[in-house]
């Protein structure tokens, strides 16, 4: 039930999330470099899925890391600019 309900309901919402953040981001001027980490992130998604299903079994765990890993860097890059107040980089540099 694990791979079935929650994995997938887990990358979907990643997924959605990201394109919802890069979507909005491209509207707001002062938010680009976080549409940037956001496409890096979906980036690197893909990838890991992509190199799942390519490399062999024994090497499974290298490329699923970068789905993972993306996903967690990507929460650190939100958490950093939530503790910075979501300000632009012209903000940022005052």
């Amino acid at each position: 039930m694990h791979i079935y309900v929650v994995t997938i309901l887990v990358v979907l919402l990643s997924i959605i999330s990201l394109v919802m953040i890069i979507v909005g981001g491209l509207y707001l001027i002062e938010n680009r470099a976080l549409v940037l980490w956001a496409l890096l992130a979906l980036a690197f998604m893909i990838l890991g899925a992509i190199g799942t299903n390519s490399v062999p079994h024994e090497f499974f765990g290298i490329p699923e890391r970068f789905s993972v890993f993306a996903a967690t860097g990507f929460n650190a890059v939100l958490g950093v600019y939530l503790f910075n107040g979501f300000k632009g980089e012209k903000d940022a540099n005052e």
